[in-house]
């Protein structure tokens, strides 16, 4: 078993007096097979006069807030303590099913499984199922190969075929502008992944969280240079959903923690909300640490 201390910290400084804020994040880690979130809080500045938590449709852990004291600078920090068992990422039971198969047992599941696996069959506006996507995908997923084969060779395929860009999207770029510009973030090769899946008939999820990184040998890890980050989850009838990053080219393991999931993007948005103010330019701060204690 590993433990993580996971401290988020997002900071909004305004050009003009906010008179009022209100908000919702989505940044408390959730409990899940081989990962328990010990503790988790988040502090709020300036001191928001309501906060309340809820779980969401999926069952992700929303935060919303009310700050009504005037501020030009607002700042929320998560901190959470998570402890992921070292088997995570084994190779589950199933794995080498045709894809097909497992295409068509997802389609007569029933009960809550059923009820989550067609969710996750549906379009989605930032992970739709398209022409592009479904050709892409099919290249991947040829006759009778076994399901995580084929998985495993689509998310080495998006690491090969595109690069690894901030520049070329932002969190309103498409499948279509992934492809026209070739590079992304792993936010977008999630999306693809994703797109993909449900575009041969696999149910496939948009997960966000945190990946440790590594510094390179010989070099102590920077504070704050960790990020959030996003990847993929694919449903086998018999081994539950599994997970595959794209932008790392691996299947996830215990160096990653699980915040939340949803349909894309815009289910698990870390922070969002509406503000109150005069005008002007916002610039935003975003800072991670994922240490182990």
């Amino acid at each position: 078993m590993t433990r993580y201390q996971v401290v988020h910290r997002t900071e909004y400084r305004y050009a003009a007096p906010v008179t009022s804020s209100y908000g919702q994040t989505c940044l408390l880690p959730r409990d899940l097979d081989g990962q328990r979130c010990v503790d988790a809080s988040l502090a709020i500045d300036p001191a928001p006069s309501d906060q309340r938590e809820r779980r969401d449709f999926f069952g992700n852990r929303v935060s919303f807030f009310t700050v009504t004291t005037p501020h030009d600078v607002l700042s929320i920090t998560s901190t959470s303590t998570v402890d992921v068992t070292s088997d995570r990422g084994s190779l589950p039971l199933g794995a080498d099913q045709p894809w097909e198969e497992v295409r068509d047992r997802c389609r007569t599941l029933s009960g809550p499984v059923g009820i989550d696996a067609r969710h996750h069959l549906l379009d989605s506006t930032s992970a739709p199922t398209t022409d592009v996507a479904r050709t892409y995908a099919e290249q991947s997923f040829t006759a009778g190969r076994p399901v995580l084969d084929a998985v495993g060779d689509l998310s080495s395929r998006i690491h090969a075929d595109f690069d690894f860009d901030p520049g070329a999207t932002d969190v309103t770029s498409t499948i279509d502008d992934l492809f026209e510009a070739r590079g992304g973030v792993c936010q977008d090769f999630a999306h693809l992944a994703v797109s993909c899946l449900r575009s041969v008939g696999l149910p496939g999820r948009y997960v966000s969280g945190y990946l440790e990184t590594i510094p390179p040998p010989g070099k102590e890890k920077l504070q704050g240079a960790d990020v959030s980050h996003a990847w993929a989850s694919v449903l086998l009838p018999d081994a539950g959903w599994i997970d595959v990053d794209p932008t790392n080219d691996q299947f996830v393991d215990d160096r990653y923690v699980t915040v939340a999931w949803g349909r894309d993007y815009k289910d698990v948005t870390p922070v969002k909300g509406v503000v109150y103010t005069s005008g002007g330019r916002t610039q935003l701060k975003v800072t991670v640490d994922v240490t182990r204690v």
